[in-house]
């Protein structure tokens, strides 16, 4: 799957009008504090990964000010190794999080007093990619074909084999790790890898000199949502106000995120970026942005940014649980809160 111009210009086009002018590079300004509400207490969002375009949108609202304007203080805090986010997140009633649907989900069925409340990516980006001249372009193309996933994806591919009526042994699943695992794909060891759809592939091509052929698992079956935000309960009950102002700038700062892809990149890359990373080459960021944005309005209207549908969430719970990526499936009512944000209105 290439990027889709035609989509990426439609995209860009819902929120350009409105807002792209003031965000032109070199333009971007900070916005000015705006009188503020009474003062809210300071939390702390939680990432689940290093700082990159994939948190474009909570990056520019932090950038621009536009937490302090909604009257509240905000620390975004980068993925530190090997940290499992909806745990820490459990452990602080200040805190808010993102992550994987799953990952909250089993958090949840052990006990974690957390609910989602929003999210950012409409679909996960857990994606598989074929070698470019190699004809695998279908789920169906991988049976009788080594597909190598890591540990998190080995229960998915359970469930997205099951989903298409295809036998547990029709792809022969090999756990594999990180490492050097491009190379065992361009060696001819594996015929498919799992990827995130939104970055791994850019630096397939730079390596390959072309883009590999990816497979989405979300049009296989794997229905779940990606960067959700999640938080305590304790914070819902006595901070409600707070919560809604955090997604109301996380949200604009999205809008203004996709409507100057460009600048955007290059601020996250030179501003946010761990020195010495990958994430600081302004084309990696703009590419990888681009994708970002397909996932963060996939299937839905600008109006409708953020949303989570409860019957997805739900039928997706259910299958988590059937094929044993969770342990249980967590009801409605103790997974969900989705009265703060407009979007899921």
């Amino acid at each position: 799957m290439a990027i889709n111009r035609r989509s990426l210009l439609k995209l860009t086009g819902y929120f350009g009008a409105a807002t792209a002018a003031s965000l032109s590079w070199p333009q971007l300004k900070k916005l000015e504090a705006a009188e503020l509400p009474p003062e809210m207490p300071p939390i702390i969002m939680q990432l689940d990964w290093k700082f990159n375009v994939q948190f474009a949108g909570l990056l520019l609202a932090d950038y621009l000010g536009l937490y302090r304007q909604k009257g509240v203080t905000v620390s975004l805090k980068p993925w530190e190794s090997d940290m499992i986010v909806p745990d820490v997140v459990a452990a602080n009633p200040m805190m808010i999080g993102c992550s994987e649907q799953n990952l909250i989900l089993d958090a949840q069925a052990k006990g974690a007093p957390l609910k989602a409340i929003a999210t950012m990516f409409q679909a996960s980006p857990y994606a598989l990619m074929t070698l470019p001249n190699s004809n695998l372009t279908t789920l169906t193309d991988l049976v009788g074909k080594k597909v190598g996933v890591h540990a998190d994806g080995v229960k998915v591919m359970e469930l997205v084999k099951g989903v298409n009526g295809l036998n547990s042994e029709a792809i022969e699943i090999i756990e594999i790790p990180y490492e050097n695992k491009l190379d065992r794909l361009i060696n001819g060891e594996l015929d498919a890898l799992q990827c995130y759809a939104v970055d791994e592939p850019i630096g397939f091509a730079q390596r390959v000199g072309e883009a590999p052929i990816l497979l989405p698992m979300d049009q296989y079956g794997y229905k779940a949502y990606a960067q959700v935000f999640f938080t305590t309960d304790a914070l819902l009950q006595q901070h409600p106000e707070l919560i809604q102002a955090f997604l109301a700038a996380s949200f604009e700062g999205w809008q203004r995120a996709l409507a100057d892809i460009p600048g955007t990149a290059k601020l996250v890359a030179e501003t946010y970026a761990e020195k010495g990373s990958k994430y600081t080459d302004v084309d990696y960021q703009q590419k990888s942005l681009e994708l970002v944005g397909e996932y963060v309005m996939r299937g839905i209207q600008p109006s409708q940014i953020g949303l989570i549908v409860p019957e997805q969430w739900q039928q997706t719970t259910d299958l988590m649980a059937q094929y044993g990526i969770i342990a249980t499936a967590p009801g409605l009512e103790a997974s969900l809160d989705l009265s703060l944000w407009t979007g899921n209105e």
